[in-house]
């Protein structure tokens, strides 16, 4: 009876042992998958006008990410985003169409760094003014898989936004979350 018990506990160990491993490794990222996201930032930072005073604004933004894999590596996609924007004396919204690269590095685990690089145009309504904008981002960050078919991101990106028509240029660092789904 001892050997028989012995045997079980040991393939109990064994299994146990490869599925900690495989939860350790984490899915593979592959060609052809697709990584839709909800995204969520919040920061402030400093307008530089070019007469008057610089202002300060706390930005709130939303958004919808969608990406292909193009190799195991390199996710190509596009970004939309709602951001709301308080500089204290008033307040503006804006809308943005992004196209970004994403460079994934694989670690052999379920965390998966990457960097980032963005380009998009839009527009802000501030109510009294509407003004179209260009924006550039770079950033870095990390994925977490928390199931075989969704991740936590988060990124750390400079950002640019350049106006128009009022001749203002806000730059920033901007905090990122998202919640990602493979398919």
């Amino acid at each position: 009876m001892v050997p028989k018990k012995l045997a079980l506990l040991a393939a109990a160990v064994v299994l146990a042992g490869t599925s900690c491993q495989m939860m350790a490794k984490g899915p593979q990222l592959k060609t052809g998958m697709n990584r839709s996201a909800f995204n969520f930032g919040y920061w402030s930072t400093t307008a530089d006008a070019p007469t008057g005073p610089d202002v300060d604004t706390d930005t709130l933004m939303l958004g919808v990410t969608h990406g292909w894999f193009v190799t195991n590596d390199l996710e190509v996609g596009g970004q939309i985003s709602y951001t709301s924007v308080d500089t204290g004396a008033s307040d503006a919204t804006s809308w943005v169409l992004e196209a970004l690269a994403r460079w994934y590095f694989s670690t052999g685990s379920s965390l998966y760094p990457f960097v980032q690089g963005e380009v998009g145009l839009g527009n802000v309504d501030s109510g009294a003014s509407d003004d179209d904008l260009v924006r550039y981002g770079l950033g870095v960050g990390a994925m977490q898989f928390i199931t075989a078919s969704t991740a936590i991101d988060a990124i750390l990106k400079y950002q640019a936004d350049a106006y128009d028509k009022s001749d203002i240029d806000v730059t920033g660092i901007h905090f990122e979350v998202a919640y990602s789904v493979f398919w």
